[in-house]
Parts: structure tokens; C-alpha cells; sequence
């Protein structure tokens, strides 16, 4: 699942990042606020799942996790919420969507990025919970 949501939220920035170079920086705040979770949440919530793919699992892994790895977790996980709903929030607000149907695939992607990333992220920490507390039962 976290290969899924690294794909996902690499897909979403690029997409986004091509919309704003394109039609431009939106005008108004509560958009350009959304452009700008659109822009920041899918980078952070790719390196988040990229260095929990990374770091060593299991009985050699630290005991405790590092507070920098902890608090952007959180942030990510955080900054998907928000997104996911900002995002649900303004697809109800601009319905009927005026560029077309073109439209509806960016929004679904919007939608299942932050909703793969979040299950990746908890789920993330629940296997590294898991794993830990099998490598200390197993060792004692």
C-alpha cells in the first residue's frame, strides 16, 4: 500500500504542479490555500512513506523512534486529513464543474492520494508496533 501511495501523491504533485504552471496561481485565498496543500502535503507524505520503507525493522532497529521521524509522520498524516478534506470540500463547492469532465479524474485523484497515503502512514505504524513487540517477546 505505500508504494501505491508514494505513486499516487507523486502523480498528484505533478499534476498540480503542471495545472498551476499552465492556468497560474489561483487569486483568491481560500484557493490559493488549497493549491498550496496540494503543492506541499503529496512531497511530505512521500518522503514520510519513503524513509519508513527505508528504516530497518525488527530486532537490530532502534527501540525508540526518532522524535524528527514521529513528528512529520504526524504532520504528514495531519496534512492529509486536511487536504482530503479541503479537497472534498471544494469539490462540492465548484460543482457543476465548469472545465468539464477533464475535471473529475484530477478530483478522484485528489481524493484517494490523501486516503492511501493516511492508510499507509497508520498502517505504517501499527506493522513497526507489531514487529517490535514480536521481536521482544521472541527475545525474552
Amino acid at each position: 500500500m505505500g508504494a501505491a501511495a508514494i505513486a499516487c501523491n507523486v502523480v498528484l504533485l505533478a499534476t498540480t504542479g503542471v495545472i498551476v504552471l499552465t492556468e497560474g496561481a489561483p487569486r483568491d485565498a481560500r484557493h490559493l490555500v488549497f493549491t498550496l496543500l496540494m503543492l506541499l502535503v503529496p512531497p511530505l507524505t512521500a518522503v514520510v512513506l519513503v524513509r519508513e520503507r527505508m528504516a530497518p525493522h525488527g530486532p537490530s532497529a532502534d527501540d525508540d523512534a526518532s522524535p524528527t521521524i514521529t513528528f512529520t509522520s504526524r504532520a504528514a498524516a495531519l496534512g492529509n486529513l486536511v487536504l482530503l478534506g479541503t479537497t472534498c470540500w471544494e469539490a462540492v463547492a465548484q460543482y457543476p464543474y465548469p472545465e468539464g469532465n477533464s475535471v473529475i479524474l484530477f478530483g478522484v485523484l485528489a481524493i484517494c492520494a490523501p486516503i492511501l497515503s493516511l492508510m499507509a502512514l497508520l498502517g505504517g505504524g501499527r506493522r513497526a508496533k507489531r514487529e517490535k513487540r514480536l521481536s521482544n517477546a521472541g527475545g525474552e
